[in-house]
């Protein structure tokens, strides 16, 4: 079943949620998986170059979007007693130096928002986890990378751009051998959600190919 929301959008949100509910009788997990990049060209991530409607659409879909998700979610759930809120995080949410500015500030919140809304929910049973993938060939972050001032009018990323990012990631990972893909990130989505991990709360399960624990290191 598919419902149209504006995650920025507390309605919209409140009436996924409540839909959701009706359809199916409870709500057992929620992914708050929407986010946005902006525009990662090297000429627009100087700080000089900060574009503060950029910064409020990042935060709007980014932060207060997975902020709703999570309170929403928790309306139906802790009367339940029950329940799994995972939201997706960034490398560039624990790290410096790996996206612009309003995107890496919007990622480290998310980080924030997961540990403390654990703390709180933890007494109802309810876990709350972040996934902080590295960098995954999507369209977006392809987009992210083009030169120009509108990311929002870029289209799909073509076979050949996928091949060419895949290539820098994977020659940035500790990782040698495989190629991080978005299916690897839905199978950290699986994990946090099922009972394989029923003990796991308040964590960042961080799936980068070893890129964030290797990037000091002196030779080992």
């Amino acid at each position: 079943m598919y419902v149209h929301c504006d995650v920025g959008q507390e309605e919209q949100v409140k009436s996924l949620v409540d839909t959701t509910v009706s359809a199916f009788g409870r709500l057992d997990i929620i992914f708050n998986n929407a986010g946005i990049l902006g525009n990662q060209s090297r000429h627009r991530m100087s700080i000089m170059e900060f574009n503060p409607e950029e910064f409020d659409r990042i935060m709007s879909v980014n932060v207060k979007g997975t902020a709703l998700g999570m309170k929403h979610a928790a309306r139906v759930m802790v009367p339940a007693r029950r329940g799994c809120i995972i939201s997706t995080s960034s490398v560039a949410g624990f790290m410096g130096g790996t996206g612009p500015h309003a995107y890496t500030a919007s990622k480290h919140a998310i980080v924030g928002l997961t540990k403390n809304t654990a703390c709180e929910l933890g007494r109802y049973g309810i876990r709350v986890n972040c996934i902080s993938p590295f960098g995954v060939a999507t369209s977006m972050l392809i987009n992210g990378w083009r030169e120009g001032d509108s990311e929002w009018s870029k289209g799909v990323a073509s076979e050949e751009e996928v091949q060419k990012m895949e290539e820098i990631v994977r020659d940035l990972a500790n990782l040698k051998g495989p190629t991080l893909k978005a299916n690897d990130i839905a199978e950290a989505a699986l994990y946090l959600a099922s009972d394989a991990s029923r003990y796991v709360s308040g964590h960042n399960l961080v799936v980068d190919g070893g890129y964030s624990s290797s990037k000091n290191c002196v030779g080992l």
